[in-house]
């Protein structure tokens, strides 16, 4: 039996095992009578008509068999065959929608106190944290979509808009088809089924989602996942394996110069700026189409995308950034075939189980850098300062949005060098030791790299 065949079964047996934990979550917070999640709510509601034929699951089914009906309208001859199997999986994630409410009856509570209500709340907060582990473990499956997901990702796709934008759309829309449907068959507006509950989960099943993902790598291990195409072996004396120096910096610190001198005097590749046309070249788009949107993450844009980042692999998830930063990994992990300097770009997260690999921090003290910047980009010192800022923010969130991690931590990296100290050449004279010392480079390997 080969080793893809067996890792592709742990896949799909722990893939069938989120959508039971993601059935069991929503029904567990359906019981606490405050809202359901938005995408559940219009067969939610449908299930509680008196008469009905048909129960939630039954409901559940027909929704995903709608939005698997709609992606292969959008999508046409690019549809995915593959994804044909999200019709079984709507058939067992409807099965489990069922098994799992019959398991919860017993958890409703009626009580509209303030005593119960927070009992209620507590309720709701554990089924969408629930809800939230399936996500997470469904993601790191990463072999099929729930229908709800591809829907999204179709419209996405099709209309050139943000994946979190249209996430937001979706759920907003399904809850509106609710609350439609809960004048049209109640006469009113049932808080019960769209309420708080509903809101709550919009906004925290995504960020708990996230969370779970940064906390559950072990699972990668279990799937045996490498971003690289180089084995894992310790180094010794007699490997001639190329040797990758990544180097983050922070604005102003000087990272791409000492970069640049480190290459000239190791004689090996500089990528800073060719990941950009590279990246270009690839996507189809302009380099300054991908430099304003690589790093530029806000505070607001990364709330949005901890909220949105439900059910579907980053990869997947067609965003501007999202595409930029699947197409620089791949680059990154094509360039760390020979020796190279790597700046920014979160090389040393894409590259963090990789063997010859020196992961370098640049940092400097403000005033040198207000003054690199000054003089770089002739602006006063207040604006500089600013603007400093400015990019080093954006430059944490768009790691934290990735990695999970925080950019400046001292466990991503192997030196930390502060330039306002030492300056940028022994910086660089620092960084080339550490290699001549620890990691041996191979001279006689060619450095020209076609991406």
């Amino acid at each position: 039996m080969s080793q893809n065949f067996i890792n592709l079964a742990k896949r799909y047996t722990l893939f069938i095992a989120s959508l039971f934990i993601l059935a069991f979550g929503c029904a567990l917070s359906i019981r606490a009578n405050l809202g359901c999640t938005p995408i559940s709510s219009p067969p939610y509601v449908l299930s509680l008509i008196p008469g009905t034929r048909f129960s939630f699951g039954v409901y559940t089914i027909f929704m995903h068999i709608i939005f698997i009906a709609v992606q292969i309208a959008l999508v046409g001859k690019n549809f995915n065959k593959i994804q044909l199997l999200q019709i079984p999986v709507g058939l067992i994630f409807g099965l489990f929608t069922d098994i799992t409410m019959w398991l919860t009856q017993g958890l409703q509570f009626g009580e509209n106190s303030i005593v119960y209500f927070f009992i209620r709340f507590f309720q709701l907060f554990c089924g969408s944290t629930i809800v939230a582990l399936g996500v997470s473990l469904e993601i790191k499956c990463n072999v099929l979509l729930l229908a709800g997901e591809g829907f999204t990702s179709s419209i996405a796709k099709a209309f050139k808009i943000d994946f979190g934008k249209v996430k937001i759309l979706t759920d907003s829309s399904l809850t509106a088809i609710a609350i439609l449907f809960s004048f049209l068959f109640f006469g009113c507006w049932r808080f019960d089924i769209i309420g708080i509950g509903t809101l709550f989960s919009a906004i925290y099943v995504g960020v708990a989602a996230h969370f779970f993902s940064i906390h559950t790598k072990f699972i990668d291990r279990y799937f045996d996942i490498k971003n690289y195409n180089i084995p894992n072996k310790k180094l010794s004396a007699d490997q001639n394996l190329p040797v990758v120096i990544t180097i983050a910096r922070m604005c102003g610190s000087g990272g791409h110069e000492v970069g640049k001198i480190v290459s000239e005097k190791l004689n090996i590749k500089f990528w800073d700026q060719d990941i950009i046309s590279h990246t270009a070249r690839q996507l189809g788009v302009s380099p300054e189409y991908v430099e304003k949107n690589e790093q530029h993450v806000s505070n607001a844009k990364l709330l949005e995308y901890a909220i949105t980042d439900q059910g579907l692999p980053r990869e997947m998830q067609p965003t501007k950034s999202n595409d930029i930063f699947t197409e620089e990994s791949r680059i990154i992990c094509q360039a760390a075939t020979e020796s190279c300097v790597i700046i920014g770009r979160l090389a040393d997260y894409v590259l963090k189980d990789r063997p010859c690999c020196l992961n370098v921090f640049i940092r400097s003290d403000d005033d040198f850098a207000v003054e690199k910047i000054t003089k770089r980009l002739k602006m006063n010192p207040n604006d500089a300062r600013q603007k400093i800022k400015e990019i080093n923010r954006s430059r944490a969130n768009h790691y934290f949005k990735y990695t999970g991690l925080h950019w400046t931590s001292p466990n991503h990296y192997d030196l930390i060098i502060n330039t306002a100290k030492v300056g940028i050449q022994a910086a660089a004279d620092i960084i080339c030791n550490t290699v001549n010392s620890l990691l041996p480079i191979n001279t006689n390997q060619s450095n020209n790299l076609h991406v």
